[in-house]
């Protein structure tokens, strides 16, 4: 049971498809010999699935006709020699690129030439309703063949099935050869005029229109791919150059960022005080943990760009993408931090000038996550013993917020601060 509740949890996650027929599945598009050997392994799967088709159009005509059930057992170890041979040559890997090469033009080789044989089989078979099966699996070959995505193959594949398909339409699907036409020469003109040749040109204009419909959806494909692959390549450039200098940066901007056992006290302290205030601040639950998070964020975080244990290079861009989130977010928080002492050390050295206020109280403006976190963080650092300045009790910290700090926050966070200031004393000494 466990191994079918497996292959249906697979099958409904699309693993399995992903597995068997992703061109994509754990390549590097920029690699041409990674992508046509990718390639290889999904037209092998399309081939296996192809051969059971074929194996259930002879079963099903041998019902009527006896005599085929011989072709059909035939048809297995012909079929198991194909995927043998295009196994083992896709099993060389991407490195072995004659053959990959090689391995392609295997493959649709041999879906044309075996969607021919079964079209010439059921065409003489008894029967006729199945006759034109086989003619649509010449097209349905070809649209096998234009999965490579090669212009180059697919032209020369197009040619030789324009060549034989030709040849079928006079030998095959009408035995026009065996008519009068190659004794009474006489009778040409009525072979050019009649119902058969009208059949022939019809089948031949729409394989040809089939053929370039193919051929421009293959050019369109290329042209995209290519687009992608340069696209793709200039990114990966330019991520280096972005990793190493957003590292130089995050390692200059935090270098000094070095971090005491009182630090982390403090933090904790600043922590709690941050979710009190953000709860009396009618800040939705999930809102209040989110400043909480942010509040000691630079306590229990640290940047790493370190991409040597990334399997892929999507995985490494998106590991990249949220260290840069990470490393913004830490700045942003150590910049809150650092404004905070800029802000006291103001205060008491009397150089608080109105430019200095409106660039606080600018930065801080419509931003309740910071000012909940450096009202706070005033507090903490007025009560702790600092090298520029002693610490402050209770009451005289209170006073310092009323009569300088005020100015820099909104009214209703100051208020709710200064209402419950007896609450933020009692966690301060708790901790």
């Amino acid at each position: 049971m466990k191994l079918i509740d497996k292959i249906k949890s697979k099958i409904k996650n699309n693993a399995l498809f992903d597995k068997w027929f992703s061109f994509e599945s754990g390549i590097d598009i920029t690699n041409d010999n990674q992508v046509l050997y990718r390639k290889n392994v999904v037209i092998k799967n399309i081939i296996f699935f192809s051969n059971l088709l074929y194996t259930l159009i002879f079963s099903i005509v041998s019902i009527s006709e006896p005599s085929n059930w011989l072709l059909t057992v035939i048809l297995f170890p012909v079929t198991f020699v194909v995927n043998l041979s295009l196994k083992n040559l896709i099993r060389k890997g991407p490195e072995d690129k004659m053959s990959q090469n090689i391995a392609m033009y295997v493959s649709c080789l041999y879906m044309f030439l075996s969607s021919v044989l079964i079209y010439i089989k059921l065409k003489y078979g008894q029967s006729a309703y199945l006759m034109e099966t086989g003619y649509i699996l010449i097209y349905y070959s070809l649209a096998v063949c234009a999965f490579y995505q090669d212009k180059k193959m697919l032209k020369n594949i197009s040619i030789w099935v324009l060549i034989l398909v030709t040849i079928l339409h006079f030998t095959v699907t009408y035995s026009l050869i065996n008519t009068d036409v190659a004794t009474d020469v006489s009778k040409i003109p009525a072979l050019f005029t009649g119902e058969a040749m009208k059949d022939i040109i019809i089948r031949t204009l729409l394989l040809l229109l089939f053929m370039l419909v193919l051929y421009v959806n293959v050019s369109m494909v290329n042209f995209m791919q290519d687009e992608r692959k340069r696209e793709l390549i200039k990114r990966r450039e330019v991520q280096e150059d972005f990793t190493k200098v957003v590292t130089e940066i995050f390692d200059v901007t935090l270098a000094n960022n070095d971090i005491s056992e009182d630090d982390r006290k403090e933090a904790v302290v600043l922590s709690t005080m941050v979710k009190k205030l953000a709860s009396l601040s009618n800040l939705k639950p999930e809102e209040a943990n989110e400043v909480y998070e942010f509040s000691k964020i630079h306590i229990e975080k640290t940047v790493n760009f370190k991409g040597d244990e990334y399997s892929n290079e999507d995985e490494k861009f998106e590991a990249l993408r949220k260290e840069t989130e990470l490393g913004s977010k830490l700045i942003a928080r150590i910049h809150l931090k650092r404004e905070c002492e800029e802000l006291i050390r103001s205060t008491f050295e009397a150089s608080t000038s109105p430019a200095f206020i409106d660039k606080v109280r600018e930065s801080l403006r419509g931003d309740s996550y910071s000012q909940i976190i450096l009202i706070c963080d005033l507090y903490v650092t007025m009560r702790s013993f600092k090298s520029y300045k002693r610490a402050y009790n209770h009451k005289i910290t209170m006073e310092y917020f009323e009569n300088h700090f005020k100015i820099y926050f909104d009214q209703d966070i100051f208020d709710r601060f200064m209402k419950f200031n007896t609450d933020f004393e009692e966690i301060y000494q708790e901790i």
